[in-house]
C-alpha cells in the first residue's frame, strides 16, 4: 500500500475592490425635450462667459510673447545676460527665486529649451511647461503669467 500526501486546498485569488461604473451623463436635452438655462442648484461649471475664452490669434500672441521672455530667462540662468534684463517682465518673487537659480547652478553647457506647452485657462491669463536640455538632464520649467497694461508678466516660476 502506497501512502499519498493529501492534495492541498486550492487557494482563492484574493478579491479585489469592485471597480467604479461610470454612468453617462447628458448635457444636452434629449431630441423633443425643453432645453434648460441654469444649472441645478449646487453644481458649478469653470467656464466663464464666451468673451473671456482666448481666440487663436490672441493665443498666438501670447505663445510668441512668453517664449521670448522664457528664452531671455534662460540667457539670465546661463549667464549670458543680466538678471536685471528681467526686472520688466517678472513679479518681484519669481525674480528672486530665479536669481537664487541663477546663483546655484553652475552652467556647463547652455539650456537649450524644447517645446513650450501653452494653456490659458481665460483670457490674460497664461500657464506654460518648457522641456530645457541642461548640463546632460533635462529639467522642467513651469511658469504662470498674467496679463497688464505693460504686456506678458511672470508671476510664478519653477525649475524642476
Amino acid at each position: 500500500m502506497t501512502i499519498t500526501a493529501p492534495h492541498p486546498a486550492p487557494q482563492r485569488a484574493p478579491e479585489r475592490a469592485p471597480r467604479p461604473r461610470l454612468r453617462r451623463v447628458s448635457y444636452e436635452p434629449e431630441p423633443g425635450a425643453e432645453p434648460t438655462d441654469s444649472l441645478p442648484t449646487g453644481q458649478h461649471t469653470n467656464f466663464g462667459p464666451p468673451a473671456l475664452v482666448p481666440g487663436a490669434r490672441e493665443r498666438s500672441e501670447a505663445h510668441h510673447e512668453i517664449l521670448r521672455i522664457l528664452l531671455t530667462a534662460l540667457e539670465v540662468l546661463d549667464r549670458r545676460r543680466p538678471a536685471a534684463q528681467l526686472a520688466g517682465c517678472f513679479a518681484p518673487a519669481p525674480l528672486r527665486c530665479w536669481q537664487v537659480a541663477v546663483m546655484r547652478r553652475r552652467p556647463r553647457s547652455p539650456a537649450r529649451p524644447g517645446r513650450m506647452l501653452l494653456c490659458m485657462p481665460r483670457s490674460g491669463v497664461a500657464e506654460t511647461a518648457l522641456p530645457c536640455h541642461m548640463d546632460g538632464r533635462v529639467h522642467a520649467l513651469a511658469a504662470r503669467f498674467e496679463h497688464s497694461a505693460t504686456g506678458w508678466r511672470c508671476t510664478a516660476i519653477r525649475i524642476g
